[in-house]
């Protein structure tokens, strides 16, 4: 390339981005350069951003770019689910990369986030990890390779990345919808492992209550109808968001929480599941509140997954007793995804057409606008957001 810097959204303090030209680094024999399409702004993005930056960096890790520069090693380094990656081919990714060689990474294999010891995760600083971050790798900006997050112009690629080559007429946000859709996936395959105490908990017939009215509940309840499941319920707050996710995943009854009480919504879901609550929870929504409904909205022998990672020191009334022993509840947390599950989800992907992801974008801007828009994200009309480089659709 012949540009020495680019354009970048940087992350410099709460609530605050400042956009300004970022210099482009040399592409190591390893390493890779994508001219961005298009990145989506995920709810861990707007979560970050409310807070002060460890140091200046570029936020994003759902993104589509299209290889414009490699190393002459990059081809082997790189892994890549669809075939050798070249100069010219368009590109999703699987956001962290792992080292390989760590205790937990030799336990648990090399295609699992949140449990190396030495991950580095584009556009997220390692404080968020909850493990240890590189020793090598750091997200500043003002540190080789620079552009490390997906809301820049141009990013960085590092060796061993798990990528994705995406079909030339797949829109790039719809790829760039990659990591929650994984996200979704993995929930779903969660609750498919049976681990009820009969194994009853999940199946075509089961009735599904998902808590949450934004893009990840929106994407666990398409997945969950794809597969077949009888009576989808979602829950939430705002009619037009609780409207769009039920026009994404045919969801069969919508509630809004704000205006029925637990009671109400208990009724309604007993009356699609013959008298009992729901049999499998997913909590997307990531308030404590939102957990303790799910208690309370699923039935003996059922399954909550907590799928919203509530964030801080909250706390949440729970009786041992009762929601756990007498219930025969199964309770399974959520933060570790796989790259496997990305491959599933980027074959849904593939099925656009037909699925209709695209629908999940209220919001659309540009680098210059992107803080705007990232103060937009706890509107009751916002679902989803994407910055748009001018070639994607």
């Amino acid at each position: 390339m012949d540009a020495k810097t680019c354009k970048a959204a940087v992350w410099s303090g709460r609530q605050k981005i400042d956009v300004r030209d970022v210099q482009l680094p040399k592409c190591l024999d390893d390493g890779l350069i994508i001219k961005l399409e298009a990145a989506s702004i995920c709810g861990t993005d707007l979560h970050l951003f409310r807070q002060e930056p460890p140091e200046p960096m570029i936020l994003g890790h759902e993104m589509c770019g299209r290889i414009v520069e490699m190393g002459k090693n990059a081809a082997q380094a790189m892994r890549c689910y669809t075939g050798t990656v070249k100069i010219g081919d368009r590109i999703c990714l699987y956001p962290w990369v792992v080292c390989g060689t760590c205790s937990n990474c030799l336990t648990y294999g090399i295609g699992a986030c949140g449990i190396c010891e030495n991950a580095f995760v584009y556009g997220v600083p390692f404080e968020e990890l909850g493990v240890g971050g590189s020793p090598v790798r750091s997200n500043s900006v003002e540190e080789a390779p620079y552009i490390k997050g997906g809301f820049a112009e141009y990013m960085y690629v590092f060796p061993g990345t798990f990528m994705w080559q995406v079909p030339e007429e797949m829109p790039s946000n719809v790829a760039s919808l990659l990591d929650p859709t994984a996200v979704a996936m993995r929930a779903v395959e969660l609750a498919m492992r049976s681990p009820g105490i009969f194994e009853d908990s999940f199946n075509l017939g089961s009735t599904v209550l998902v808590i949450g009215d934004g893009q990840v509940a929106a994407l666990t309840a398409m997945i969950a109808r794809t597969l077949g499941v009888q009576n989808i319920v979602i829950s939430g707050f705002s009619d037009q968001k609780l409207a769009l996710a039920q026009k994404l995943s045919q969801a069969d009854v919508i509630m809004n929480s704000a205006k029925m009480s637990i009671e109400e919504r208990r009724d309604i879901i007993m009356g699609l599941n013959h008298g009992k609550g729901a049999d499998v929870v997913f909590q997307c929504a990531g308030s404590p509140q939102a957990f303790r409904d799910g208690i309370d909205l699923m039935k003996n022998v059922g399954t909550l997954i907590e799928v919203g990672n509530i964030v801080g020191k909250n706390t949440v009334e729970f009786d041992p007793a009762r929601d756990l022993c007498s219930k025969h509840a199964t309770y399974i947390g959520m933060s570790v995804n796989t790259a496997s599950a990305f491959h599933k989800a980027f074959q849904m992907l593939c099925k656009f057409k037909k699925l209709g992801f695209g629908a999940i974008f209220t919001h659309r801007c540009t680098l210059d606008t992107l803080q705007e828009t990232m103060l937009k994200g706890g509107d009751p009309d916002y679902m989803k957001g994407w910055v748009d480089f001018g070639s994607s659709i």
